[in-house]
């Protein structure tokens, strides 16, 4: 009969099984996540990025000579020398918001509409409800829509951009306080022509240009307007007495939204057949099969050395025959030229920074030979044959042998 195990035999082989157990797993956590540390930390350092890159624009404003824009194409200290004067600036987000605080009545309207979202019947309704229209770099149908006595004339000339400013040579008031404005942008003709940049031309054409009845005026150049330079020259006061005319003034930049239905260009996708979705979905699936497939086929990259080494000597002699082949008589002189005079330098003790004619003079008066002879030899030689490159690198040869020599 045998004896019976311990009553604790049991309970410490089932603790060491536990034990072992959980080492191996941690062992085995500790290497997967070894091997998936690069795609750890480079999917952290991506989700930091992307939270930065919300967290500080959420709330950035970057549209060119937009109210609220501090940036040096924003218009954000004009708004403040304006609301500083007692002008109420409000700023509409879209085409109803500003059609809306224009028929309150009594307001004043700057439109910047670059990309021309707005449709003429817009315009219009714009220019009906507005008290005066400031219009910056207007385009054709802007002015024929809210200014048609005022026409474009071209860009400004370059001489006129680098003398660097214009003068008023107008009786407007707003073109006398300013004085002279910085040059740039576009160039208009109206009744009252201001900033005259074409003096050749009849009529004058300017960077600021007004209306026969005062309803609708047009600055030609955004920077007249900019954070960046709107305190140069006489900008501000040109800012002032042309949108301060009225109590509220409606800053508007239209956006993609304000398109008219009818108006709004074809999404490309639209355009496909009904079949390209699921195709393309298709396609993803696939992809993603494919590459989880030679994923696990491959395995990972081992790192082993290479099993053969290669001596430098058999490199020099590989470099050489490839000269010799393309026949490169010139390249193969140059590189020996080059390689003679670096060990020449070290063994002459010459620094880093020495020059050829350095290298000659230490080496005649190490061997006694003339700086002449030496000149011709390391630097004035050019092989015209393979023979003769054999003969001049045992030339170069013996000479390096000869300064070695005690």
């Amino acid at each position: 009969m045998s004896a019976a195990a311990p009553p604790s035999a049991q309970p410490e082989h089932t603790d060491r099984t536990s034990a072992g157990s959980a080492a191996a797993a941690s062992s085995a956590l500790r290497s997967r996540l070894r091997a998936w540390r690069l795609w750890i930390i480079l999917s952290f350092v991506l989700l930091v990025g992307v939270v930065l890159s919300l967290l500080t624009s959420q709330d950035a404003d970057r549209a060119r000579l937009s109210a609220s824009n501090a940036a040096p194409e924003g218009a954000q200290a004009a708004v403040r020398v304006l609301q500083a004067q007692g002008v109420n600036v409000v700023e509409a987000e879209d085409y109803a918001e500003a059609l809306g605080l224009l028929g309150e009545g009594g307001a004043a309207l700057l439109l910047f509409d670059p990309n021309e979202y707005l449709s003429g019947e817009q315009l219009g309704e714009l220019g009906d409800e507005a008290q005066k229209s400031i219009l910056v770099e207007p385009t054709f149908a802007q002015l024929m829509a809210l200014a048609p006595d005022i026409s474009q004339a071209g860009l400004v000339p370059q001489d006129v951009i680098d003398a660097g400013t214009v003068d008023a040579d107008c009786s407007a008031p707003a073109a006398e306080a300013a004085g002279t404005v910085s040059a740039g942008g576009l160039a208009y003709r109206g009744p009252l022509t201001c900033f005259t940049v074409t003096g050749s031309s009849e009529p004058d054409a300017g960077l600021f240009a007004e209306s026969e009845v005062h309803s609708a005026a047009v600055l030609g150049y955004t920077g007249l307007l900019a954070n960046e330079s709107i305190a140069e020259n006489g900008n501000a006061a040109l800012a002032l007495w042309s949108l301060g005319s009225a109590e509220t003034l409606v800053w508007y930049l239209p956006v993609p939204a304000d398109i008219p239905a009818g108006d709004a260009p074809a999404s490309p996708f639209s355009l496909l057949p009904a079949w390209v979705d699921p195709l393309l979905a298709w396609t993803l699936v696939v992809a993603a099969l494919a590459a989880f497939w030679r994923g696990r086929r491959l395995g990972p990259l081992a790192m082993e050395p290479m099993p053969v080494v290669v001596r430098a000597a058999e490199t020099a002699e590989g470099r050489a025959r490839l000269y010799q082949d393309s026949r490169a008589l010139d390249r193969a002189a140059d590189s020996l030229r080059a390689g003679t005079m670096v060990r020449l330098a070290a063994r002459l003790r010459l620094g880093p920074g020495s020059s050829a004619a350095d290298v000659v003079q230490a080496a005649a008066r190490s061997t006694g030979r003339s700086a002449a002879e030496i000149d011709s030899l390391l630097n004035r030689h050019r092989p015209v044959s393979d023979s003769d490159l054999v003969a001049w690198s045992q030339e170069l040869t013996y000479l390096e042998e000869e300064i070695t020599e005690p």
